[in-house]
């Protein structure tokens, strides 16, 4: 299937009904700089906790820093690409996803942790939308001087670091990010990547 026939089974339409949570969650740029309330910050690791994990072994960890402890949240700050940095400067909460790489009751590599840390990365951003917050995950972070700032043992997988706040106008970005925010939503159709059948 060549590149054009398969773009041209995006769409920004909803093609079935799904869950308005799943609907309303987006990877937005645009966050407000007011600050999250502590019981939400909790909910949204509650969520988490109750994610579903090969053997149950709930093999994620996170660190997080708020705006307000301003010197903990400029070294995470601190580890984003200039990309991100230009929107991510007011964000009122950043969580750093981490994943152990071996089951603790056999010691042995736990191949599907870093699946496991995804769904529980889902979890909290499907508890944001219920919130009234959104979350954006990043991959664009120097990956060598987290593990060093952040202290981060070698039995860890790295995983993405996510903004969580509340949404704000995109006219509050710069102009450059702007652009990228006020595009459409567009997902592959289900044909795309569905078959009733073997592959």
């Amino acid at each position: 299937m060549t590149t054009e026939i398969v773009e041209k089974q995006k769409s920004s339409a909803v093609q079935f009904e799904i869950a308005d949570l799943i609907k309303n969650r987006k990877s937005t740029r645009a966050f407000s700089s007011k600050a999250i309330e502590s019981e939400k910050i909790n909910s949204l690791f509650e969520a988490a906790r109750w994610s579903a994990s090969s053997m149950n072994e709930q093999p994620w960890h996170y660190l997080y820093a708020t705006r307000d402890q301003s010197v903990l949240w400029e070294k995470f700050f601190s580890l984003l690409n200039d990309g991100n940095k230009v929107w991510v400067e007011n964000v009122p909460l950043l969580i750093f996803s981490i994943s152990r790489k071996s089951f603790k009751r056999f010691n042995s590599p736990n191949a599907y942790a870093l699946y496991d840390l995804g769904a529980a990365n889902t979890s909290i951003a499907l508890q944001a939308v219920a919130l009234g917050l959104q979350v954006r995950q990043m991959a664009g972070y120097d990956h060598e001087k987290a593990r060093q700032v952040l202290n981060i043992p070698d039995e860890f997988d790295l995983g993405v670091m996510l903004a969580v706040g509340y949404p704000a106008p995109v006219d509050t970005l710069p102009e450059a990010v702007r652009t990228k925010e006020l595009a459409a939503r567009e997902r592959y159709a289900q044909e795309a990547f569905i078959k009733n059948g073997i592959f």
